[in-house]
């Protein structure tokens, strides 16, 4: 029998396979939570106000060796970091096959203002409500507060912040200032938001539901695959078969931006 007109059997078998779901045709994404990279910190000693002369060093397990460790202070592949200054730093530390986890570690001035607590309010998905409340303490008063360089305020409070990191500052009335790392996240909840929505159009019959790779039945596979999730909601390219609504790929968004937190 001749085919007259239209698709031909080959075009057919070609569109069918274009439609499926064929993630799994993709590069496999190496799966870091299998065997996680953790580290800790081994030891640290402040600086003098004004001085480069705290140090810090941290050491890293599981994962697949040889390790480099990254932070403010430059990098390093012993995990030790030297002549650093008072403030907060995020040490990275990366294995051999690219995987990666972080530690937040605080330098104090030794005789000299501190800061003392951090409070951090979600600013909310793409909006600005955001705030950051701080506390100081030692040093000579009255204190001056900063926020990413910007003209100092006698106020502790900072409003109207969008998701991001900011670099927080107080100075006491002798000069002696210290610098710590904030991050300010959205807040949108894997258990309350996201899950139900890659429950309900992503991991579904025929697709990302155990038949097809990745399976994104379990959180740890959609932590893993969280960017790449993020990406192809983003442009429409998933689900397959169904569309999210606007507000539902902001909110992938948002979750992913904050660290895709298990929240």
């Amino acid at each position: 029998m001749k085919i007259k007109r239209g698709l031909s059997i080959v075009s057919i078998l070609l569109f069918t396979s274009a439609v499926s779901c064929t993630w799994e045709q993709m590069a496999p994404k190496i799966d870091c939570s299998t065997d996680p990279v953790q580290i800790e910190l081994v030891e640290s000693a402040n600086a003098e106000c004004g001085a480069s002369n705290g140090s810090f060093s941290v050491n890293a397990t599981g994962g697949e060796a040889p390790y480099e460790f990254s932070s403010e202070a430059g990098t390093s592949t012993d995990g030790v970091f030297l002549n650093v200054e008072a403030g907060s730093y995020v040490i990275v530390a990366t294995d051999a096959k690219g995987c990666s986890v972080e530690l937040a570690v605080t330098i104090q001035n030794q005789s000299g203002v501190n800061l003392e607590e951090v409070v951090v309010n979600h600013s909310g998905c793409d909006t600005s409500n955001g705030a950051i409340h701080v506390s100081a303490t030692g040093g000579e008063e009255p204190y001056l507060f900063s926020i990413n360089g910007n003209t100092a305020q006698s106020s502790n409070v900072f409003t109207d912040l969008a998701p991001g990191d900011y670099a927080v500052s107080v100075k006491d009335q002798t000069g002696c200032e210290i610098t710590q790392s904030v991050k300010v996240l959205s807040g949108v909840s894997f258990e309350s938001s996201i899950k139900s929505i890659i429950a309900n159009n992503c991991a579904v019959s025929g697709c990302h539901n155990g038949s097809r790779s990745p399976n994104l039945n379990t959180f740890a596979s959609i932590q893993s695959n969280a960017s790449r999730i993020k990406a192809r909601t983003g442009n429409g390219s998933m689900p397959l078969g169904s569309s999210l609504s606007q507000s539902q790929i902001d909110m992938i968004a948002c979750w992913v931006d904050d660290g895709a937190l298990e929240n």
